[in-house]
C-alpha cells in the first residue's frame, strides 16, 4: 500500500491528511511535520500587511494587527486574511509572482512584510529597490523537527512513500533526516522546495505545474498512480 508521509507544519499537516484521505481511500497517511512554529510578540507596525504565508497572518492577528486591505502570495493565504476580515489581493503564486504583483501595482504604501525568522529571497530589498516603501518585522520562527518513529518506519520499509514538499525548509530537512530504502516519489510546490532532495535517491520527484494547492493536489495523485504502477511491477515484496 502506498503512504505518504506529510511533514507540513499544524494545522496544515492534519488538514492535508484529512483531505487526502478523503480523495484517495486506502492510501495510509503518516503525519510527521518537520518544523514547528514559534509565534513573536511584536508591536505590529502600521502600514499594509504583505504576507508570504498563512503563518505571517497568523503572527500579524496574534499580535493585534488590523488592516482593512492586505497583500497575499497565494490563494489559501489570501483565503486566511479574508476570514480575518481584510480584503486579501492574492498574487496566486510565489514570491516571484507576488514581488511582480506589487511592482505593478505599486501601492502607496507604507507596506509590512510580516515573515518568518528563516526566509528564502529579499522581498523587502527588492520591493524597497524597485521605489516602494516597505520594511519587514519577524512574526515567527520556525523550529527543526525530527521525524517520528512511524514517518522513519516508512521510509526503511519496503512500500513506496509518497511526500509532497510545500517549501525549501522542508525539502532541507527531509534531505538531512532521511535514512532507509523505501522507494520515495517527492512531489514538491515549486522547484525551489524540489531543489534541496536532488542528491537523494528517489524513484521519481517533480514539481507543480503552478506553485499552489490544486496544482500540488494533481501532482500528488499522480505520484499515487506512478506508486501504485510500481507495486504492481514488484516493487512491494
Amino acid at each position: 500500500m502506498p503512504q505518504i508521509l506529510i511533514t507540513r507544519p499544524e494545522p496544515e499537516a492534519s488538514a492535508l491528511a484529512a483531505q487526502l484521505a478523503a480523495l484517495h481511500p486506502g492510501v495510509r497517511m503518516v503525519v510527521s511535520p518537520l518544523q514547528g512554529i514559534r509565534f513573536h510578540d511584536f508591536d505590529p507596525p502600521e502600514g499594509v500587511p504583505v504576507f508570504t504565508s498563512r503563518n505571517g497572518v497568523r503572527a500579524y492577528l496574534r499580535a493585534g494587527g488590523q488592516a482593512p486591505q492586505a497583500w497575499c502570495v497565494g490563494d489559501a493565504t489570501a483565503a486566511l486574511a479574508e476570514a480575518a476580515g481584510m480584503h486579501a489581493i492574492s498574487a496566486g503564486g510565489d514570491a516571484e509572482a507576488l514581488i511582480s504583483l506589487l511592482l505593478q501595482r505599486r501601492p502607496e504604501g507604507p507596506l509590512v512584510h510580516v515573515r518568518g525568522a528563516q526566509h528564502s529571497g529579499d522581498l523587502v530589498a527588492r520591493l524597497a529597490a524597485g521605489g516602494l516603501r516597505i520594511e519587514a518585522v519577524e512574526g515567527y520562527a520556525q523550529q527543526a523537527l525530527p521525524l517520528s518513529d512511524e514517518a522513519r518506519a516508512a521510509l526503511r520499509g519496503p512500500a513506496p512513500v509518497i511526500v509532497p514538499l510545500y517549501s525549501p525548509g522542508a525539502a532541507r530537512r527531509l534531505a538531512e533526516s532521511h535514512r532507509g530504502a523505501a522507494p520515495l516519489l517527492i512531489g514538491a510546490i515549486s522547484a525551489a522546495a524540489l531543489a534541496p532532495v536532488k542528491n537523494l535517491e528517489t524513484f521519481h520527484r517533480s514539481h507543480a505545474a503552478q506553485p499552489e494547492g490544486e496544482s500540488m493536489l494533481k501532482l500528488i495523485a499522480g505520484l499515487i498512480a506512478a506508486a501504485h504502477q510500481l507495486e504492481a511491477e514488484g516493487g512491494e515484496d
